[in-house]
């Protein structure tokens, strides 16, 4: 399925891993739509895209949680674009703790706020914008923490939720022809890896499941080891 002039919106953008995908999606002639808080950084990115693709490129400003911020977007998109194909939610989880049993309540608030609500969200705001057919997508990227100590802070008890969030959304959008994915990184820590280890093979399989090249059922969570 060719992904030539089809709309997705990319958020956390400036971030390594929404960074490369957004380059990809580009090269294959989409329109990509860069969303984050970094504004410089993006529009760095932006100014990348236009000189090496002929997609239709924009950056918007978007804070994940917060759903004045959607409603914004959303606005933008309409009058740009029209409606999208799929949007991908690049999540990148960081805490400050060592162990999931040391987070205060902030701390948890805080990043279950940002990744699991900030999810819901945009599902629920940008879900009527997407067109009504069959190669409609939305992602859930979930990025490796890179700290030696991301198995016992909260990044597992994040993605489990967005994991959970994404296989009742697939359940509800299913008779609507949308499918609904989370891709979550599980690699093993080795110091003679690179942290960049991961991201060819995530983008490799974002892209398969956006061109519709492997027939995945929706609501699946694809793990990368």
């Amino acid at each position: 399925m060719e992904l030539q002039g089809k709309t997705y919106l990319v958020s956390n953008a400036a971030k390594s891993l929404g960074t490369d995908l957004s380059k990809h999606l580009a090269k294959k002639g989409a329109n990509v739509i860069l969303a984050g808080v970094e504004h410089v950084e993006l529009n760095d990115l932006l100014g990348e895209l236009q000189e090496d693709s002929e997609g239709d490129h924009k950056v918007v400003m978007l804070e994940q949680a917060k759903e004045i911020d959607w409603m914004a977007i959303m606005d933008e998109i309409e009058e740009a674009y029209n409606s999208l194909n799929g949007f991908i939610l690049v999540h990148s989880i960081f805490t400050e703790n060592r162990s999931v049993y040391d987070v205060s309540f902030e701390e948890f608030n805080q990043v279950m706020y940002e990744h699991v609500w900030g999810t819901y969200l945009g599902i629920r705001t940008l879900r009527p914008m997407l067109k009504d057919e069959r190669d409609a997508k939305i992602i859930n990227v979930i990025e490796p923490s890179f700290e030696d100590v991301f198995e016992r802070n909260l990044y597992y008890t994040v993605t489990g939720a967005i994991e959970a969030l994404t296989h009742s959304t697939a359940i509800e959008l299913r008779k609507e022809d949308v499918d609904v994915y989370a891709l979550s990184y599980r690699p093993s820590i080795r110091e003679d890896e690179s942290p960049e280890r991961a991201n060819p093979e995530a983008i490799s399989t974002v892209m398969s499941i956006l061109s519709g090249e492997e027939g995945r059922s929706t609501g699946q969570t694809l793990i990368i080891n």
